[in-house]
């Protein structure tokens, strides 16, 4: 767990949001570019339901786009819509990607740190009744933002 994680309920069911935060050694605006724009190379295909299939994932970065992961024999699955998108700043996403029930948030803000480099503040919201039960199974979050991280400060 990194320093800036945000402790979870160890079962992982409940509602309370998925929380983590990181340091990236990189300007905001190669931060927001890479977990945007580059989802494609950090995201691990087997956390995909198009696993070693996976074509790529599109992202319109614009209030209303659409997430969408495509598969190379040309099938998509709709992830989620964006619901607030500025560069630099903030993105925001529905997410329903191996959960059943109502959709839930991806929240994802970047800050700039005092000596260079941005802090990023993710959270992974809107669990409730209907999709808690399968709130164990996103759990994987710091793993992936460690991938993002490594990408974004490596492209």
């Amino acid at each position: 767990m990194d320093e800036h994680d945000v402790a979870q309920p160890a079962a992982g069911h409940g509602t309370a949001p998925i929380e983590h935060e990181l340091d990236v050694a990189v300007s905001r605006a190669r931060a927001w570019d890479a977990y945007v724009h580059g989802m494609t190379d950090w995201w691990h295909a087997g956390w995909t339901t198009s696993g070693s299939g996976l074509d790529h994932i599109e992202v319109d970065p614009h209030v209303g786009g659409r997430i969408v992961e495509r598969n190379r024999d040309g099938r998509e699955r709709e992830w989620g819509t964006v619901t607030d998108a500025v560069p630099g700043e903030r993105f925001e996403h529905t997410f329903h990607l191996f959960h059943e029930g109502d959709h839930t948030t991806v929240t994802v803000e970047f800050a700039d740190l005092p000596h260079g480099g941005t802090h990023v503040r993710f959270s992974h919201h809107g669990w409730n009744e209907s999709n808690a039960g399968d709130r164990a199974g996103h759990l994987d979050w710091a793993a992936l933002l460690q991938r993002y991280k490594s990408y974004a400060q490596h492209i």
